[in-house]
């Protein structure tokens, strides 16, 4: 066979092949490029572009340029879930098809997380709840009326690594990160708590007796981590927690308050 008629029966079984393997099994890939925008239409630097193949959960990303432009390439043909990734901003989720051998655009758009200002006394002064440079929480009298909290140990069921152990009437025993002063043992020298509770700028818990305060006209409930001994002094070694009361308010008349009620069966309503 001639040298010619041999690179043709190449070339025909090259087509043949090309049209019956798809181009994923054949190597090629495809890839998915665009442009990530804020809602004011400005191009969005820094943002992580991630693509989720929905079929075998591969992975592949990308970070937007100044410009704001990406691009995620050798990805198989399917269909992808690309989602934004960047502190501040809320994800914006799509799903697109991805053909091998091909280019799919798609412009994304993200928007910004608005978080509400949050004053403390963390430090005995008062500070914006991100510059506190130490571990904190302060859930608010907004959030613990909307969960229901009434207590001490119902702040426990929303703070990480803060834990409130009931035993008795005010013998709740606080622990934070793990640490406290462990049994109720009382009129011992030297036995201190681990961690200290305060009432504004007044000390509460003394000699492990913790007085089981109701969150009512309650600001916020700040659980400072880790040893506080410098601002707070001793039985703060594992942390505090502080009642923050409602500062009062010249000039404004409010009204509230607390009912509670109940129902016997056979008899007559309690309250």
């Amino acid at each position: 066979m001639q040298g010619r008629d041999r690179w043709f029966l190449v070339l025909i079984a090259c087509s043949i092949m090309a049209s019956v393997f798809p181009a994923s099994a054949t190597g090629q890939t495809g890839r998915i490029s665009g442009v990530v925008r804020d809602v004011e239409g400005a191009a969005a630097a820094g943002v992580g572009v991630v693509a989720t193949n929905l079929a075998t959960n591969a992975v592949r990303s990308a970070i937007s340029g100044d410009d704001g432009r990406y691009e995620i390439a050798d990805l198989a043909g399917g269909e992808y879930a690309v989602t934004t990734v960047q502190a501040g901003y809320r994800g914006a989720v799509s799903e697109v098809s991805v053909t091998a051998g091909q280019t799919t655009s798609l412009d994304l758009v993200v928007q910004p997380v608005q978080v509400a200002d949050l004053t403390v006394t963390a430090m005995l002064r008062e500070q914006e709840l991100f510059d506190v440079p130490f571990s904190i929480a302060a859930p608010t009298e907004n959030i613990l009326r909307s969960r229901g909290i009434q207590d001490l140990e119902g702040v426990a069921t929303i703070v990480a690594g803060f834990s409130v152990q009931n035993l008795g009437p005010g013998q709740s025993q606080p622990a934070i990160r793990g640490a406290s002063a462990g049994q109720i043992a009382r009129d011992q020298p030297g036995v201190k708590e681990e961690v200290s509770v305060y009432l504004d700028d007044v000390p509460v818990s003394l000699s492990l007796f913790t007085p089981d305060l109701d969150l009512f006209d309650v600001s916020r409930v700040e659980v400072l981590r880790g040893p506080q001994g410098t601002l707070f002094g001793a039985g703060s070694l594992a942390g505090t927690v502080r009642y923050i009361s409602n500062a009062p308010e010249l000039g404004v008349s409010r009204f509230f308050g607390e009912a509670t009620g109940g129902l016997i069966d056979g008899g007559s309503p309690g309250g």
